[in-house]
């Protein structure tokens, strides 16, 4: 197989795929989560580049067009997934010091009821 810049690039975005693949399905962190989709897209965005490329006389221009579509669509998509990643944290942070009220709270009652049994 001769290595040429479209086997070159084809190669890369699917070594690209693998790893963004691993990283989504491995990790457990929403972030983490966002960051392998993304490098998914960029493997298919390299791949669409290589296959617009396949004539070196005549460059397909629907391809590069679709790949600036796809990049201002997943930035979007990126900063969507992130602000949801905001908004949950913040949301299980509140969660979590309402948890730790009540739980003092319930504390605080059995060990005042246990000093009033106590004299």
């Amino acid at each position: 197989m001769e290595f040429t810049q479209t086997n070159l690039y084809t190669l890369c975005s699917i070594l690209l795929f693998a790893i963004g693949l691993l990283g989504f399905l491995l990790n457990t962190d929403f972030i983490r989560k966002l960051l392998g989709l993304n490098v998914i897209g960029i493997a298919i965005f390299m791949l669409l580049l290589a296959v617009a490329h396949t004539n070196p006389n005549a460059i397909d221009p629907i391809p590069h067009a679709m790949v600036l579509t796809g990049i201002i669509v997943a930035a979007a998509g990126t900063a969507l997934g992130l602000n949801l990643a905001s908004k949950i944290a913040k949301f299980a942070r509140l969660v979590q010091k309402e948890e730790t009220a009540s739980q003092s709270e319930v504390l605080d009652e059995t060990s005042n009821n246990d000093v009033r049994g106590q004299h």
